[in-house]
């Protein structure tokens, strides 16, 4: 994933010293509801706030102008997202300046997704003995960027692993989780796991693992949720922006 700023907004100056910025995670939202639940137990867990851009309440915008209200002068708008892709690079950036025209005064500092490959760890934390290859499922998305990011975090849950392993897409371009599971048994795998490579449970996650159940895999794993290497990322790229 680039370290480059999101088109349309400079990078920001370092944060002066002083108490930290309340973070505000900023999720896609689903209509599915275990979606929200996730991803409001991810930011008690942070010590965050959370909104969603769409599905559900409150808006990351009506959040922000909340924290200012309250008289605080900076703030962090994360993106509780894996990839780089549009919501990170467009939306994110309209989150904060919708927020500072509301409440001048108010600076908010856009951060990077959360993807990363120390995510992997998590991935491969609770798998059991005996798997041979490995389909991280993952959402989805048209940026080649943002494919390719989710490639390199199956590589390196192979790598811990110690088997093959490719990921496996519920929506867009790129393979299926059911297309991978079947490449690697082509290629001599008969116990094939698949991971979540999702920060919540949602209807893209269940797409994706039936997928890869049609396909004949032996376990199918949970969703990222407030995983220890998740918080400590959070925690990283708030401090960052």
């Amino acid at each position: 994933m680039s370290d480059l700023p999101a088109p349309g907004r400079d990078a920001a100056p370092a944060a002066p010293a002083g108490p930290p910025r309340p973070i505000v995670l900023v999720a896609h939202g689903s209509p599915d509801p275990r979606s929200p639940e996730a991803v409001r137990a991810i930011a008690r867990a942070a010590g965050a706030d959370a909104g969603f851009l769409e599905f559900n309440e409150p808006h990351p915008v009506e959040v922000l102008r909340g924290i200012a209200d309250t008289g605080v002068a900076a703030a962090v708008a994360l993106p509780l997202l894996l990839t780089d892709a549009y919501h990170s690079r467009t939306d994110l950036p309209e989150v904060a300046k919708r927020a500072e025209e509301a409440r001048p005064g108010l600076a908010v500092a856009v951060a990077r997704p959360v993807g990363d490959l120390s995510l992997a760890k998590a991935l491969v934390r609770d798998l059991p003995f005996g798997v041979d290859g490995l389909v991280v499922c993952a959402a989805g998305t048209r940026v080649d960027e943002g494919r390719a990011h989710v490639a390199a975090v199956a590589e390196e849950a192979g790598r811990l692993l110690g088997v093959p392993a490719g990921p496996g897409f519920a929506s867009g371009p790129g393979p299926k989780a059911g297309e991978t599971v079947e490449r690697l048994k082509a290629q001599g795998a008969q116990r094939v796991a698949a991971v979540c490579y999702f920060i919540a449970p949602g209807l893209l996650c269940d797409a994706a693992l039936a997928s890869a159940r049609e396909a004949g895999i032996v376990h199918a794993g949970e969703p990222l949720g407030a995983a220890p290497e998740l918080l400590d990322l959070i925690a990283k790229r708030a401090a960052e922006a």
